[in-house]
């Protein structure tokens, strides 16, 4: 199995840098150090139930907890509850019923319970859990719902036990459409080949005892199995990691025909094995990961003259323990996306990778068979190498267990994400793409706070945060020659201009050429100032048409903001508001990376742009027009940044960037 170190390291130290810079300037840094195109939707975790860490009565923050939960309105009020293990959470404030059913034992560090759903077993309109387990359980059973009664008493008694399969070396099993009559068949699935045992599935009857039992035969048996249709012929087949069954006409009559046709190299596979068509070629492949190494791979099937063969592809390697995996469209874009993670602690210590870090990933299936990795949840593993350790359980160790389920649980209309492992049982509540909308600061003003001091010298010192000072308060070292700018108490002023016009040969201009970065200064503006920060300017004879402008003007406060107002881009974005602090110094906060350009002024963020989306000369796009004789996608990423001679006093302090390239 190949293992890329150097890509592991690479991970870890992005995971690490990623942290530093929301600390080193919050979400603007963290927007900086992302490429502009990427959109990341938030998951917001919650954890509804855990074990307690309490060594000394063998209970760790690792468990012994249920690894599987089933998904289900199961009182019937119209809303989602989660079933897991032995207990009932229901919605909406996941108020927990113990014990409510028999099995999912607790056996030393495990929970009997090694793969559950939900169905409506009996048809009476009240979904009932099957679970099965390998140890004590040693076998399938569904538990029935009491229905309405019950919930009404407040759950005093057990669910009733019914046995459908008894076996050795049980791993899991899984529900879908076999016999072609609604997808509450079950397909068993045992991690070894058994003497009397053979690969087996539970067709679902209209009448007790509700399931008939069927075995195909010794082939495919082993860690792991899914269902879906491999030849196209609209029948669910059987996956194993060694090759499939063929689905005939007649599933509970026919006779089944077993296809070789490839083997997953990663030893013990996920369970379940997935079915779909990842590349859109209208054949559908499978997905497969590594259960208990390393290792997440697809088989890309193809038909030539007759023969029907499968191409493997490894589409993570550096990560393991991919026990469980599910699909559902978390992005919203009518493609289903594979939600797959790290199982915690499978053999309790002796798996491969065992205390790599614990993750729950999505990966988004771009049209062609491209893949797409983006966390749910990624966590340090502490080391305990006694009990009495002193090390601390970790905050929201978060893992995919033996079954991961895929549904929106508060019904906002966006699918969630319910994970349970031996650490506990959370929901990943998916809240979308982060909003574009800029609505007003509603925070009070930092001035009103009675324990507010000024703060600007500490914060301009070089090497803050990564910041360097373009200005040292002395003199104009740093910035190349021009008339009637002078330095006074650490200020650069343009003195002895009234004549108001554009002087666009007596620009302050920096030495230095910038590409990416953030840049932060602080201005004063008085009546009738009309002065702009140049970014990127590349040629300083004609900088009104090769450089971005962040204008820097008097604003009248309650007056309309324009294209050309303080807070904008000049003649290209006006500002959505202009948090100006009149007669006083005001602070501006600049980001340009690749084609963004992001301004906030005072804190709020005021104007945005993606120059990528100026195509054509002259002309927004939002319609209006412009001055540029050049669309602006085509302007130089690089450049000088500058201070622009209006012909009016304009001040300048506390000059620093902090470049990003």
């Amino acid at each position: 199995m190949p293992r890329n170190e150097n890509q592991r390291s690479r991970i870890r130290r992005a995971a690490l840098a990623a942290g530093a810079a929301a600390a080193v300037m919050g979400s603007f840094l963290l927007m900086a150090q992302t490429a502009p195109q990427s959109r990341e939707i938030i998951f917001v975790p919650r954890k509804i139930d855990g074990p307690v860490h309490d060594p000394a009565n063998f209970s760790y923050w690792y468990g012994p907890f249920s690894e599987c939960a089933s998904v289900a309105d199961f009182n019937r009020d119209g809303k989602l509850d989660i079933a897991a293990g032995r207990n009932l959470y229901l919605a909406p404030d996941w108020r927990k019923i113990s014990d409510f059913r028999d099995g999912a034992e607790t056996n030393g560090p495990e929970t009997d319970d090694n793969s559950e759903f939900a169905m409506d077993v009996n048809g009476d309109g009240w979904p009932d859990v099957v679970s099965s387990g390998w140890m004590r359980m040693r076998g399938v059973y569904w538990y029935e719902n009491p229905g309405k009664e019950w919930f009404a008493s407040g759950g005093k008694t057990k669910w009733k036990a019914h046995r459908i399969h008894s076996a050795q070396s049980l791993e899991g099993v899984i529900h879908g459409n076999i016999a072609g009559r609604g997808d509450h068949d079950i397909l068993v699935n045992h991690w070894a080949l058994v003497t009397g045992q053979g690969l087996t599935w539970l067709e679902h009857l209209d009448r007790a005892p509700w399931f008939r039992e069927h075995v195909l035969g010794p082939e495919g048996e082993g860690h792991g199995n899914g269902l879906g249709d491999i030849n196209g012929d609209g029948r669910n087949d059987i996956v194993t990691p060694a090759g499939w069954w063929e689905n005939p006409p007649r599933a509970a009559e026919d006779k089944w025909i077993w296809h070789p046709g490839y083997k997953f190299e990663g030893g013990p596979a996920s369970h379940p094995i997935l079915v779909y068509d990842v590349n859109g070629d209208g054949l559908n492949d499978i997905i497969i990961g590594a259960a208990h190494t390393y290792g997440l791979a697809w088989l890309e099937q193809s038909v030539s003259g007759g023969k029907r063969t499968f191409t493997h592809h490894w589409l993570d390697t550096d990560f393991g323990g991919f026990h469980t995996m599910a699909m559902g469209d978390l992005d919203g874009d009518g493609r289903p996306d594979l939600v797959t993670g790290k199982r915690l602690f499978p053999h309790h210590g002796r798996d491969i990778g065992e205390f790599d870090p614990l993750f729950l990933f999505w990966y988004r299936i771009h049209p062609g068979g491209r893949w797409e990795r983006h966390l749910l949840s990624y966590s340090h593993l502490p080391w305990y190498p006694t009990v009495d350790t002193g090390n601390p359980p970790p905050n929201y160790a978060i893992g995919a267990g033996m079954k991961l389920n895929v549904a929106d649980m508060d019904g906002d209309g966006r699918l969630d994400v319910v994970a349970t492992g031996k650490s506990g049982l959370y929901i990943l509540y998916n809240k979308g793409y982060p909003s574009k909308q800029r609505e007003k600061n509603l925070l009070p003003d930092e001035l009103n706070y009675p324990s507010w001091i000024p703060w600007d010298t500490s914060r301009a010192q070089p090497g803050v945060q990564g910041f360097v000072s373009l200005f040292n308060g002395k003199d104009l070292s740093g910035w190349q020659r021009a008339t009637h700018w002078t330095v006074e108490d650490g200020v650069i002023a343009l003195k002895g201009r009234t004549d108001r016009q554009e002087h666009n040969d007596n620009y302050l201009w920096t030495e230095k050429q910038y590409g990416d970065f953030v840049l932060d200064l602080e201005f004063k503006a008085a009546e009738g100032t009309n002065s702009g920060i140049f970014l990127r300017t590349s040629d300083l004879k004609d900088p009104v048409q090769t450089g971005i402008e962040v204008q820097v003007a008097w604003y009248a406060s309650g007056r309309p903001a324009g294209k050309g107002s303080l807070g904008g881009l000049y003649d290209l974005v006006a500002p959505g508001r202009v948090p100006i602090r009149a007669n006083d110094w005001n602070r501006y906060t600049i980001l340009c990376r690749g084609s963004q350009v992001t301004v906030l002024l005072n804190g709020e963020m005021t104007a945005e742009a993606d120059l990528n989306q100026w195509t054509e000369a002259r002309k927004n796009p939002d319609g209006t027009a412009n001055k540029f004789t050049r669309p602006l996608k085509d302007f130089a990423r690089r450049g000088y940044i500058g201070l622009q001679d209006h012909g009016t006093p304009v001040w300048y302090r506390n000059i620093r960037i902090r470049t990003l390239d």
